[in-house]
């Protein structure tokens, strides 16, 4: 018998981890990302000296079985416990010691280790979907991908509805689902406490965190949700500026802030979601997963490609004999 195949819009670590575990399995697995890699949120920038990442700070764990993963992952040298100094609070205010349990760094470029988790399957870079339809995918370019045995859209849900005009079963549940964006910025800086991790005691700037990689003095600075709100139409430049005094005053630096980069994560978290790992539309055999379905975080992410993964393996002699898919009723 031929492998089953399926085709996936969107390669961050739903996507992945949905591809990687299908592909493990023997089926013939597409994926499609409109970058010029895999990654998503986890997606790293380049830089001369080595790379940082403007996306998630930390990758953190709850419960089993993401928690085994990422011990596993520490173990091949992937990522490393969160074990330096992480301080609270601000210049004005004082400093106080804080803790992060079950929180990785990575010693490797995150989007990498998106990348392995796709095993086998083929990925297919800077290939924007225009369309989501049963059983397949169509490509900015016309290009029809098509005779899937399923297909799996993981971008944020504000990107997955306008793809999904053919399929109301599903784009109709979707308008509940509420993001909240955050601005992310690479910063260098002399002086400030002595620390690899800085959680501001400030409602517009949120997080610091330090990049080895990326040189002496680099840090990742992640804004708050309401400074996000504010500056959502801002430039760059306009952000960045105002970002930087911000931090300035935060860690009472005499000298100016450096910006060397910075973006917009519009969808960066989701305020509402649909509940369970993924959603599907059983007839059409399309189903959709990520954070805007099972929730915030890494961690929700990945569950929600695994978990319709396993699903869809479960269900192997009726995706192969049947025209309709019980294992893609809501998971």
């Amino acid at each position: 018998m031929a492998p089953l195949r399926a085709g996936i819009v969107g390669a961050g670590i739903a996507g992945a981890s949905c591809a990687g575990t299908l592909a493990a399995a023997g089926w013939d697995v597409d994926i499609f990302d409109k970058a010029r890699g895999a990654g998503g949120r986890l997606s790293t920038r380049r830089l001369e000296p080595g790379w940082a990442t403007l996306g998630t700070p930390f990758i953190s764990a709850k419960r089993d079985p993401f928690r085994s993963q990422l011990r596993d992952w520490a173990r091949q040298g992937w990522l490393a416990p969160v074990r330096g100094e992480v301080l609270h609070g601000r210049a004005n205010k004082g400093w106080a010691h804080a803790q992060l349990q079950n929180h990785y760094l990575p010693l490797i470029e995150p989007s990498q280790i998106v990348r392995k988790l796709l095993g086998t399957a083929h990925l297919y870079t800077e290939s924007r979907v225009s369309a989501v339809r049963p059983r397949t995918i169509i490509l900015e370019n016309g290009q029809v991908m098509g005779d899937y045995d399923c297909v799996v859209c993981s971008v944020p849900v504000p990107q997955a509805i306008p793809l999904l005009d053919a399929l109301p079963r599903l784009s109709e549940r979707l308008g509940e689902v509420h993001y909240r964006p955050i601005w992310s910025f690479l910063m260098r800086w002399e002086g400030g406490p002595e620390a690899d991790i800085i959680r501001f005691d400030d409602h517009l700037i949120d997080l610091a965190v330090r990049q080895t990689a990326g040189g002496e003095g680099l840090w990742t600075v992640h804004s708050s949700h309401e400074f996000a709100e504010t500056y959502l139409e801002a430039s760059e430049m306009e952000a960045s500026t105002r970002a930087a005094s911000a931090v300035m005053g935060l860690l009472g630096l005499p000298w100016p802030v450096e910006v060397e980069a910075s973006h917009l994560w519009r969808h960066a978290k989701p305020e509402s979601t649909i509940g369970g790992f993924w959603l599907g539309d059983r007839e059409n055999r399309v189903a959709l997963i990520g954070d805007g379905i099972a929730g915030a975080g890494v961690e929700r992410a990945w569950e929600s490609g695994v978990r319709l993964a396993q699903a869809l393996m479960l269900a192997e002699v009726e995706l192969a004999d049947c025209p309709a898919i019980s294992a893609l009723d809501e998971g």
